[in-house]
């Protein structure tokens, strides 16, 4: 599978700059006139890749969803639905998966075609889909296919030794030019909408040939806009893509915008100027020391913002700091939270959310005080219960632990990204650690950075996030999932119980709904007494846009879909 790790985003601004492209600094309220424009967007933490198999991180998943398209993707209403593929049908044993491809898929126009227009072909899936579970593409995303595609573990094998079997992965079949079947080692009931994520986009051959270690930065997918140019940490330019295949109900070949541009800017002030300036084309999500200028209490827009468009969902998303738990690892060796739950536990009892909320994100969260799985998402229960702030109960924790008051305890070190925001968070649950004699040392890093020492096992401690990749809980509870541990896998605090694989196994089975629910639940449960994370909120999205904006839609998966955007 493939689970995507996404760094919330505190401030995300669009930023025009680039004069040849867009016209120059447009003034407050001018630049939307004519057909096709320019959209222009922010990103404060960067972008280190733009290779589908490495899209772990949201910053490169934004970019990414303009860049390329799978077999299927998620509508609006989060429903799966065609995109490369126009249909598809199952086997009644639920283990072979048969896709029909449309024939008008082009490429993007690249040299490494020759200056020949190129169609999708069914082998592009076949090799995409190969080249994630390469061992020598080291991609995060393995856990997609792994334990599910018939012959996927030899192939990774063989492809570790630096060989490569002639037929690939077995269960991959091209029957002809538009037509591949995938089999299944076991039934596996969301396969569909396993192939909505982002490692599944398809990619070409010649263009990884052609462009070898460098294919990072040198993309070529079929989605609606195609690599003008990337200059890191400056801008990302985009363009659309001329053949694409995909028009509007009116019959209008999409994207309506000329371009897309990604700007690299780390100063949320900054950036929140240039969008009132009518220099921006949007904010994701607001830094919480301007949200009391723009929102109202009530979560409204002010009189003197009320000229902009806000568009606001409850995230299917849980912000939480992670625990090593795996101590043959740097960040687990010397680590006392690895090795005790009663610790672990204290830190879930000693953190006030309703306070950090209240005072730290003005009302932008909701506490997690129930599970893994955020209210709303399919498959969540209010009877799950997870954990309050009860600071007695954290010090009788503390003191089975071996810790009285603190006493004893080596200071946790902390790690974060870049955001304002998470440090913000970090310094509200320093000080309320601090109250029962828990010392907290915050240390930050560069996102790409941060993510590095998370996967890789040198940190102790870390804070992250959890956004929804499709909307079906097993998305969220194979980060416990034992064989799915990091960094070929999502699981990054190496968590391992039988009894949890167990119950994760069972329900990839189950036919039944609710049944399958009631399986994950119990699963929760467990995973939420051993206390691998310390959960702290369930995130809400904004997104404020300016007036000529249209054609925008927010959903619980914070995706940035812009193929169907337009400037009036």
């Amino acid at each position: 599978m493939c689970r995507v790790q996404r760094q919330w985003r505190s401030l995300t601004t669009g930023v025009v700059g680039l004069f040849l492209l867009i016209g120059g600094c447009r003034p407050a309220g001018e630049g939307y006139q004519g057909e096709r424009k320019s959209f222009v967007y922010n990103e404060a933490e960067g972008i280190s890749t733009l290779d589908p198999a490495h899209m772990s991180y949201i910053a490169a998943i934004w970019a990414g969803t303009q860049l390329y398209n799978g077999l299927v993707e998620l509508d609006t209403a989060l429903h799966i639905v065609p995109a490369l593929a126009h249909r598809w049908s199952v086997h009644s044993s639920g283990r072979r998966w048969r896709f029909w491809l449309r024939s008008d898929v082009f490429f993007h126009d690249d040299p490494c075609f020759g200056g020949v227009p190129r169609r999708l072909r069914a082998a592009d899936v076949k090799f995409s889909f190969e080249r994630l579970c390469d061992a020598r593409t080291r991609s995060p995303g393995l856990w997609v296919f792994w334990g599910k595609l018939v012959g996927v573990e030899e192939f990774h094998a063989v492809t570790a030794r630096g060989e490569r079997p002639a037929e690939g992965i077995r269960g991959i079949r091209v029957l002809d030019d538009t037509t591949v079947e995938f089999e299944l080692q076991r039934p596996f009931a969301p396969f569909l909408a396993l192939l909505t994520l982002p490692y599944c986009w398809i990619i070409p051959e010649e263009a990884v040939r052609f462009y070898g270690a460098d294919f990072f930065r040198h993309p070529v997918g079929t989605g609606p806009f195609r690599l003008s140019e990337w200059v890191p940490d400056v801008r990302l330019v985009l363009v659309r893509h001329a053949r694409y295949w995909r028009r509007d109900e009116s019959g209008r070949v999409l994207p309506y915008l000329d371009s897309v541009v990604v700007r690299f800017l780390r100063d949320p002030k900054t950036a929140f100027w240039e969008f009132q300036q009518g220099r921006l084309d949007m904010l994701s999500g607001l830094d919480p020391g301007i949200v009391p200028s723009v929102l109202t209490p009530e979560g409204k827009l002010r009189p003197e913002f009320s000229h902009y468009q806000l568009l606001s969902v409850p995230a299917y998303a849980v912000e939480y700091y992670g625990i090593m738990l795996d101590t043959t690892t740097e960040g687990g060796r010397f680590s006392p939270l690895a090795r005790s739950r009663a610790l672990r536990q204290a830190l879930n009892y000693a953190i006030d959310r309703e306070r950090l909320i209240r005072y730290v994100l003005y009302g932008l969260a909701e506490p997690a005080h129930y599970g893994i799985l955020p209210p709303g998402f399919p498959g969540f229960s209010p009877q799950t219960i997870g954990y309050r702030y009860d600071p007695e109960r954290a010090r009788k924790l503390l003191a089975e632990a071996g810790f009285p008051n603190g006493r004893g305890l080596p200071p946790l070190v902390l790690h974060l990204g870049a955001s304002p925001r998470t440090l913000s968070v970090a310094e509200a649950v320093q000080q309320q650690l601090a109250d029962l004699g828990i010392r907290l040392e915050l240390r930050q890093a560069s996102f790409p950075q941060h993510l590095a020492l998370v996967r890789e096992g040198r940190a102790m401690f870390w804070r992250t996030n959890w956004v929804a990749d499709y909307p079906d809980p097993e998305n969220f509870l194979a980060l416990f999932y034992s064989p799915y541990r990091a960094p070929g896998g999502p699981n990054t605090t190496r968590f391992g119980m039988p009894e949890v694989d167990s119950l994760y196994e069972q329900a990839l089975t189950e036919r039944d709904q609710e049944r399958r629910f009631e399986l994950y639940r119990q699963m929760e449960r467990r995973v939420l007494d051993e206390a691998p994370w310390v959960l702290l909120y369930y995130p809400r999205l904004l997104r404020l846009l300016q007036p000529g904006v249209r054609g925008m839609h927010l959903d619980g998966m914070d995706r940035l879909v812009l193929e169907r955007v337009r400037m009036e």
